[in-house]
């Protein structure tokens, strides 16, 4: 069985980018039940598997679209590829070529006014146009499967629920190696975290509006991790005009091999969103042993379980009361820890693989 990935996503900082990549790699170690060949971004910070065949296409050129529905298929048929696998909810718009789609989420249709229009108008007619053409559509959750025969009226035995894992690397790190990404990053001494990219259905401005609740009672900067998406104007805004805005720190995007020590300095990851296919902070978060509070909307309590604080995301409230109990309670945080660890064992790209190439041989009819 040999399967051509369209990797471009790989480029791309979020969540769908780290997804791409971590299945490419868990994919390349199994080459004994299937032949991978990639089409990769040019220049992308994280090359790609050596193991695989990689075909380089330029991700960010105006012919990106090109590459994602025409080129691939000359590609295709270069190698020799039995199927096709999109990772990032556009899957082949015309053509006969089988082929597997993963979707994340539907969030650009169930509430457009969170993206750009040309952002949301291009995902929802490009899903709900190739949806129908896939072999098989994996979804990274049952929420997100649940959004998908509901709202694309995909069939549900179409689809294969495949959990997104957690790289190897997060795990607690030493008190030596925190220090030195503090220096480093000049964090401060207590604060908790946010990780990701900066866009409205982060909930961000809410985030900040209940850590100033109680950051006079609870001694904790709020520590800002994450790229500018869009729609950003707002958020920037309940910052930088905060009582507290001297106690706020932008750090941006910090580099993979920091990220897990960033994880165990927090004394806590406070990540509110208020809607996700999966969501990946949270679940590394806990296994780096740092406690999370998360949202008790769509698909996170699914991958936190009972090992992390849920709360309404859409109650600045609930937050504040959320985060006061996590940064002051230390048998809570401790009971936390402990849960956060053995929940996040139970995600590995190792079993994402596993399953991603049983969907591969339904497609094919194996």
């Amino acid at each position: 069985m040999h399967v051509l990935m369209n990797a471009l996503q790989a480029a791309n900082r979020s969540g769908t980018g780290r997804y791409t990549i971590e299945l490419a790699r868990a994919l390349a170690k199994r080459s004994e039940l299937v032949e991978l060949s990639l089409l990769w971004p040019a220049g992308a910070v994280e090359g790609p598997p050596e193991s695989a065949q990689v075909y380089s296409r330029n991700a960010r050129s105006m012919q990106r679209l090109l590459d994602d529905q025409w080129r691939i298929r000359g590609i295709q048929k270069k190698c020799g590829a039995d199927l096709l696998h999109y990772p990032a909810n556009v899957g082949l718009l015309w053509g006969d070529s089988k082929f597997v789609m993963t979707v994340h989420d539907l969030a650009f249709i169930r509430n457009p006014e969170w993206f750009t229009p040309s952002r949301s108008n291009y995902y929802r007619q490009a899903t709900l146009a190739s949806a129908p053409r896939a072999e098989r559509i994996i979804t990274v959750s049952r929420a997100a499967r649940d959004d998908l025969i509901e709202m694309a009226g995909v069939d549900p035995d179409r689809i294969d629920v495949i959990h997104n894992g957690v790289e190897p690397e997060f795990h607690p790190r030493s008190e030596e190696e925190v220090r030195e990404v503090r220096e480093a990053l000049r964090l401060p001494e207590r604060f908790v975290l946010f990780v990701g990219t900066l866009e409205p259905r982060k909930n961000v401005i809410r985030l900040v509006r209940a850590w100033e609740q109680i950051a006079g009672h609870a001694d904790v900067d709020l520590v800002i991790v994450g790229r500018s998406g869009w729609k950003t104007e707002p958020i920037m805004q309940a910052i930088e005009r905060s009582p507290l805005f001297n106690r706020i720190h932008l750090v941006g995007h910090v580099p993979g091999p920091q990220l897990p020590a960033v994880y165990t300095a927090a004394r806590a990851l406070v990540w509110p969103s208020l809607f996700e296919g999966f969501g990946l902070p949270p679940l590394e978060a806990m296994a780096c042993g740092t406690p999370a509070l998360t949202s008790n909307t769509s698909s996170l309590p699914e991958v936190t379980g009972d090992a992390a604080v849920l709360v309404n995301p859409h109650d600045t409230d609930a937050i504040a009361d959320g985060i006061f109990n996590l940064v002051m309670n230390d048998e809570f945080r401790k009971d936390l820890r402990a849960a956060g660890i053995v929940r996040a064992k139970q995600f590995t790209w190792d079993r994402a693989a596993e399953l991603t190439i049983t969907s591969y041989r339904r497609a094919l009819g194996l």
